[in-house]
């Protein structure tokens, strides 16, 4: 994986808690996937620098929201709901609560398939994301 990870994590409108729930997110896909984690992004509001990482009103909170871009052979997918313990422990590890974060996975042929429709959501995944892991998958292979 060649992303820089404290690096990536400065950059974002995180609190240390948020950062190091992230970073438990991150090595957790890392550890479970191996080389099949091609990425893992941050967008949103809290890539964009846009969320109050000192916001406490659960009402105001900004989410965290990853995605994590997998090999296809893997089997795993939103639906599958296999971050969601991942994200669970990694919450619960640093006493903040699981709600906040998301992680949405997509495999890589489901990331051509988007982008070559042009999807709005996907744009601006594109457009705002902070790599945390692998890299930004822009080559002709997943475009």
């Amino acid at each position: 994986m060649s992303a820089d990870l404290p690096k990536a994590l400065a950059q974002a409108a995180l609190n240390d808690t948020e950062r190091r729930v992230v970073e438990g997110i991150v090595l957790s896909l890392r550890r479970e996937l191996g080389d099949d984690l091609l990425a893992v992004w941050l967008y949103g509001s809290r890539a964009r620098g846009e969320a109050d990482p000192d916001e406490t009103d659960d009402d105001r909170r900004s989410d965290v929201d990853l995605m994590a871009i997998v090999d296809p052979s893997t089997g795993w997918s939103t639906a599958g709901g296999q971050s969601v313990p991942l994200t669970f422990a990694a919450a619960e590890a640093e006493g903040d609560s699981p709600v906040y974060y998301s992680v949405q996975v997509y495999d890589a042929d489901r990331l051509r398939d988007r982008r070559r429709i042009r999807s709005f959501f996907f744009q601006e995944v594109d457009h705002d994301k902070l790599v945390l892991a692998g890299g930004r998958l822009d080559g002709k292979e997943y475009l």
